[in-house]
């Protein structure tokens, strides 16, 4: 169902090329949202804003590496230029690597915390600082069951997204005050690209999903629900959650 919750607010999907963010995106569009998406690839971030706008969506695309602290600033300062207000931040984007903890180089254990903390962080700090002067806002993490629970195989990645869960944490403690809600989603196995890349075999993606006590594997419509209902009046009186969103697998694992 379709009701203009967001209508008149302008939300900043990062990594919304593909995937989770992608979806997100659509999500916040029907809504009738003003999105920003960013990528750090091009012609990505232009096809996914073809599709949306396609679609209906009131969407543009701003080209963001969001481990650069200034190329972050560069794009809040380009949107509050043009819409002149950002109600809602999603940061979505991320990236994952897979190895044996022992093996796990440093440019691998850098990868993951730029990218995934760091990625955070920057448009975080940017975006709260308009947050601030208007008194207002919601911020909406996409973390991962690993940083929940830890996953074998994948340390870096755990630790990264354990971060982001307590990043969330100190922000909802410390932005509360001002009216600022900080929320994260814990994603489990969701099938994007991503997943299809590290899970290449259809029967170990349907022995994954069968882990879940729902017994299957998320899709990122699952995720991008639970983003909107984090970032609207419905959780007024939330701040500071992580939400899982694995089909109870953290439950178990």
């Amino acid at each position: 169902m379709v009701d203009g919750r967001f209508e008149g607010k302008t939300v900043i999907v990062t990594g919304g090329s593909r995937g989770i963010g992608l979806a997100t995106a659509g999500a916040f569009a029907r809504e009738r949202a003003q999105v920003v998406i960013t990528s750090q690839d091009e012609a990505r971030g232009q096809a996914a804003l073809r599709g949306l706008r396609e679609a209906g969506g009131a969407v543009e695309f701003v080209r963001a590496d969001l481990t650069r602290q200034a190329d972050v600033e560069r794009m809040v300062g380009r949107v509050l230029e043009q819409f002149g207000q950002i109600d809602v931040l999603v940061n979505n984007a991320g990236a994952h690597e897979k190895a044996p903890f022992t093996e796990e180089s440093e440019a691998l254990w850098d990868r993951m915390y730029r990218v995934n903390v760091l990625g955070t962080v920057f448009p975080s700090q940017a975006v709260v600082r308009h947050m601030l002067a208007r008194g207002q806002g919601a911020i909406v993490h996409v973390a991962s069951k690993a940083g929940v629970v830890g996953e074998p195989g994948h340390a870096a990645y755990s630790a990264a997204k354990g971060a982001v869960i307590a990043l969330t944490r100190a922000m909802a403690v410390e932005l509360g005050p001002a009216g600022i809600r900080v929320n994260a989603v814990c994603p489990g196995p969701v099938v994007t690209d991503m997943l299809l890349e590290a899970v290449p075999s259809a029967d170990e993606r349907e022995k994954l999903g069968g882990l879940a006590p729902l017994g299957r594997l998320g899709q990122p419509v699952d995720i991008a629900g639970a983003v909107l209902f984090l970032a609207s009046p419905d959780s007024d009186m939330m701040t500071g959650q992580a939400l899982s969103i694995d089909g109870g697998m953290s439950i178990l694992l």
